[in-house]
Order: structure tokens, then C-alpha cells, then sequence
């Protein structure tokens, strides 16, 4: 009996942990120190200005300075992009990416992993279509044409 007892009260002190690992959570890391942990419920707003990180949860401010957030990321969710499948022939060179058999013509957008659409220059390679790389950062892209997304990384 007291292994029952001892056992139900080990699973009950442990389910606070166990649910606090699955709570989507942004992470800052910092230079100096801990990182700090924020759940997401809580819906936080995030406000960047010269120098600082400003986050308000529930009425409460916490300010960090910028150079001490090293870099933040996400646990307990899923932040990266899974393939997207496409028919859209094409190829990521360096300083571009050329689709083959597009026209400029047809409706063509770009957004970033974040999911914000960027504007775009496009021009003609005889029957292609070229998307000149050379003001993006490098990074996850997502490109729409006519309709099919396809993902690309610019290296």
C-alpha cells in the first residue's frame, strides 16, 4: 500500500513538469545569465526599439537590452516549414532563382518564414523568369506562382 501511495504522489508532483514542458514558450538567451522564459498563452506583445526588447504580458513590462538578447527561440511548437510540394520547375542559384516556363506575367509573390510578403523585381531570361536575390537576406523564402507555393533557401 505505501508503494501505491508513494507512487501517486511522485505522479502528481510531476504533472506540473510534465505539462510545463508541452506550453509553447519563447525563450531569450541571454549573454549574461539565465534565459528567460515566456509562455505564449499569455499572449505577449513584443515591441523593438533602438536599444531595448519590450515585452508586456498582463499589464507587466520587462525591458531587455538588445545587446543582451543574444538570440530567442521557440519551445513546445513547431517554428520551422515543412516541404511544400510544387510542380513549378525551377533553380536557386546564389544571386537568384529562375522558374522556367513563368512569364512575368503571371502572379508571382514572396514572403519570408515569418510569413511577411516582400516586394519584388522580376525579370525575363528569355523564356524564364528571373527573381534577382541580391536584396533578401539569406534565409527561408516562400514563393507563389499562379497559385502553388514553393519553398527555397537563399544561401
Amino acid at each position: 500500500m505505501n508503494k501505491k501511495l508513494l507512487l501517486l504522489l511522485m505522479a502528481v508532483l510531476m504533472l506540473p513538469a510534465i505539462a510545463k514542458a508541452q506550453t509553447p514558450t519563447l525563450v531569450l538567451h541571454h549573454a549574461k545569465g539565465n534565459p528567460t522564459e515566456i509562455e505564449l498563452y499569455t499572449m505577449p506583445r513584443i515591441q523593438m526599439t533602438d536599444t531595448k526588447m519590450v515585452i508586456t504580458v498582463q499589464g507587466t513590462r520587462q525591458e531587455f537590452d538588445k545587446a543582451d538578447v543574444v538570440r530567442f527561440t521557440f519551445k513546445g511548437i513547431v517554428t520551422g516549414i515543412s516541404a511544400v510540394k510544387s510542380e513549378t520547375r525551377y533553380r536557386v542559384d546564389e544571386d537568384r532563382v529562375t522558374f522556367y516556363g513563368i512569364s512575368s506575367a503571371d502572379r508571382i509573390s514572396i514572403h519570408n518564414a515569418s510569413g511577411m510578403r516582400l516586394p519584388i523585381s522580376l525579370t525575363t531570361d528569355g523564356a524564364d523568369t528571373v527573381l534577382p536575390l541580391s536584396q533578401l537576406p539569406k534565409g527561408v523564402y516562400l514563393v507563389t506562382v499562379n497559385g502553388r507555393t514553393l519553398k527555397f533557401i537563399r544561401p
